[in-house]
């Protein structure tokens, strides 16, 4: 199972992540697309990297609003897996 990152470790690597901020102990970020086939296909995109890493996030898409939380099910919280696909989800922004 993976394991929590201890806080001082997160915060470390939220440094690389100014957009995401801790939320009910899960990665969130909201990023607005121009209309909701853009934020459609950011989603899409998103998800095949989670596929592609067998992590998949919390996804909420209204209009043109797209929010990502992020969280490890099994570990009941932020680990190293849910860092690297922040970092996914910035590169594909």
């Amino acid at each position: 199972m993976p394991r929590l990152l201890a806080s001082d470790d997160l915060l470390a690597q939220l440094a690389d992540l100014p957009d995401w901020r801790l939320e009910d102990d899960r990665l969130v970020r909201a990023v607005e697309r121009p209309d909701f086939a853009a934020g459609l296909a950011l989603v899409v995109a998103v998800g095949e990297e989670a596929e592609a890493m067998n992590h998949h996030p919390d996804v909420d898409l209204r209009s043109t609003r797209v929010r990502f939380a992020l969280w490890t099910h099994v570990a009941n919280g932020v680990t190293q897996y849910d860092v690297e696909l922040a970092h996914r989800i910035d590169d594909l922004l």
